[in-house]
């Protein structure tokens, strides 16, 4: 019996541990950090920034030449010239032509200039997409965070209406049951509980559904804890505080937006790209520079000894590797020019391909100056929207509140009936509603603006790498 009484409180102690434990309250800025280290389009456009920077990287490497270095060695069976021996040998030869080398191309029409500079401008592109992809993810996670906080707020509204039609139904409850009341509303406060409570579990159900596309948003797994959001207060005054004129907030967003300003550097990487593609018309001059040495099993001759009346006097059969390392060094440079003249059309399709991508170019920075605009237009209207909501429902609130308590009263006194009773109530507590909606639709599109002017900061800066 002590042993199971014991275990029995064992478990109970490490499920009341395990609840504490899986228990998290989310704040705002808490969301968008897990939010920016998680989210995989962010995490994508930072490995295509690191893309971009490796491209930049390369071509700046493009302007130095080329240094290789090549060794051989080969058999030849039969008869050949052996040009270390000076002679045709008919024999098993062994030969050896290690090098270095280098390569530089002079001029090229100004291509490589060219596609240096494009590739900066793509990097920096890639740079201003990424920082654009972590704001578009703050402002969902702003929506989503709000939408679940509104919904948190209506169930507390929801509640405040069950308990309160709970304690009117047990008060005429008590008030039948001796007499002084009425079956008639007893059976509508019961009809009418039943109707809130429903209405209650729809709020809930709808929290849920706001809370998990939160937590998908986030990429957390809803069943890894019970997840609940912070809620947070807001002055009237603040809500209410006039924005500044249209004009400004659009200039400022559009002189601050990463999506526009990736647009408009794209658009000069391509004008580059189109500068490159037509230096493909341009002759191309190019430098060759080779020291090497030669190897022989047939000998070689040694240029520091005489060669004697003969001439073959200073001819070693027996020089060693190294020593016709010595022997044989040379050096080698060649300038060539290469003037195009006909090479399949595909200088052509290189220009026509940059033009119409310098055309798109063109046309996905109208367009990103188009969305910012419209973007700026919609979150501004509904912020002055909302204010003047918000201001309506404030006042209708007060004035409706106290109609409440009046009505309230007299229905207690058996003055006013259950129907003008109810009226009231649900008066009041659609303008409740209304002015939640209200207050944080103003938050929502208050943060929105200011992200998108770059007001506010990001909460975080995660370090994901390329492997994430």
């Amino acid at each position: 019996m002590r042993k199971s009484a014991l275990i029995v409180v064992l478990i109970s102690i490490s499920s009341v541990s395990l609840a504490q434990r899986q228990e998290r309250v989310l704040t705002l800025d808490e969301c968008i950090t897990i939010a920016l280290n998680n989210n995989l389009d962010i995490k994508q456009a930072r490995n295509n920034e690191l893309i971009a920077k490796s491209n930049n990287l390369q071509s700046l490497m493009e302007l130095l030449p080329s240094l290789n270095a090549s060794a051989n060695y080969d058999y030849f069976f039969g008869t050949t010239f052996d040009q270390n021996a000076a002679r045709q040998v008919t024999a098993t030869t062994n030969s050896s032509n290690p090098n270095v080398s280098a390569n530089w191309t002079l001029f090229n029409g100004l291509s490589t200039i060219n596609t240096r500079r494009q590739r900066s401008f793509e990097y920096e592109s890639a740079q201003n997409l990424f920082d654009d992809t972590k704001l578009t993810t703050e402002a969902n996670i702003l929506l989503f965070y709000l939408n679940a906080v509104t919904s948190q707020e209506n169930i507390k509204v929801a509640e405040q209406r069950v308990e309160l039609l709970t304690a009117q139904l047990d008060r005429e409850e008590k008030r039948e049951s001796v007499g002084v009341g009425n079956l008639e509303s007893v059976y509508n406060f019961r009809s009418q509980l039943a109707n809130e409570q429903l209405t209650l579990v729809n709020s809930q159900n709808q929290y849920r559904r706001d809370l998990l596309a939160l937590l998908q948003a986030m990429q957390l797994d809803p069943t890894a804890s019970q997840y609940s959001v912070e809620s947070f207060s807001a002055d009237s005054t603040s809500l209410l505080k006039e924005e500044d004129p249209f004009s400004n907030v659009l200039n400022q967003a559009l002189s601050y937006s990463p999506a526009l300003r990736s647009a408009e550097l794209s658009q000069r990487a391509a004008r580059y790209q189109l500068k490159a593609a037509r230096g493909g018309r341009m002759p191309q001059i190019t430098f060759l520079g080779v020291w090497g040495s030669n190897f022989s099993s047939n000998g070689a001759r040694n240029p520091d000894r005489d060669p004697g009346e003969s001439g073959n006097e200073n001819f070693e059969p027996d020089a060693t590797f190294w020593e016709q390392m010595g022997y044989n060094q040379f050096e080698y440079m060649n300038f060539r020019i290469n003037i195009p003249i006909f090479n399949r059309w595909q200088v052509n399709n290189n220009v026509q391909v940059a033009k119409l991508t310098y055309a798109n170019a063109e046309l996905s920075k109208q367009q990103a100056e188009l969305t910012t605009t419209n973007l700026v237009q919609n979150v501004y209207l509904d912020l002055i929207n909302a204010q003047a909501t918000y201001r309506s429902a404030y006042e209708n609130l007060e004035s409706l509140g106290q109609s409440f308590d009046f009505m309230q009263k007299r229905f207690d006194t058996g003055n006013a009936d259950f129907y003008t009773y109810l009226e009231s109530l649900n008066n009041k507590n659609r303008a409740e509603v209304q002015l939640t909606n209200a207050k944080y639709s103003i938050v929502l599109r208050k943060k929105v603006l200011e992200l998108y002017r770059g007001l506010t900061a990001s909460s975080a800066n995660p370090a994901t790498s390329a492997g994430g």
